[in-house]
């Protein structure tokens, strides 16, 4: 009887953690990723979009590995109006908070670039 009330105890324990973690985890809005090789240097812009709503919280990772050239990153919105600015980010993990319900634009734009990037955005779980 003890075993069969343990055993139970420990089912319900488990898919309530398990139930946690999975509410906890941010939802993945969308990644670009980027591969240049030496000797091939390219400019272009690279952007996923996704919809958001106001009071979200954008989890927003960029991992960079330049050889040469430049990547810039931004937040836009649907008219084009910057939202935050990450710069030549060569590492970055932060949060930005929406204000208005909209498309948003992560772009990456690299100029005689070589080497590697990802961008990736998520909503925060609240």
């Amino acid at each position: 009887m003890k075993k069969k009330i343990i055993l139970i105890s420990s089912a319900i324990l488990l898919g309530a953690a398990m139930t946690t973690v999975i509410l906890i985890k941010n939802k993945p809005l969308g990644n670009i990723s980027v591969n240049v090789p030496a000797g091939e240097p390219k400019t272009a812009v690279s952007e996923v979009s996704f919809k958001c709503g106001r009071g979200d919280r954008i989890r927003v990772s960029l991992n960079t590995n330049v050889k040469s050239g430049t990547v810039m990153f931004a937040l836009y919105n649907s008219k084009g109006g910057v939202i935050e600015n990450f710069g030549t980010a060569k590492a970055y993990r932060g949060f930005v908070d929406i204000e208005l319900d909209d498309v948003y634009t992560l772009a990456a734009e690299y100029a005689d670039f070589e080497g590697d990037f990802k961008a990736e955005a998520s909503l925060k779980r609240m």
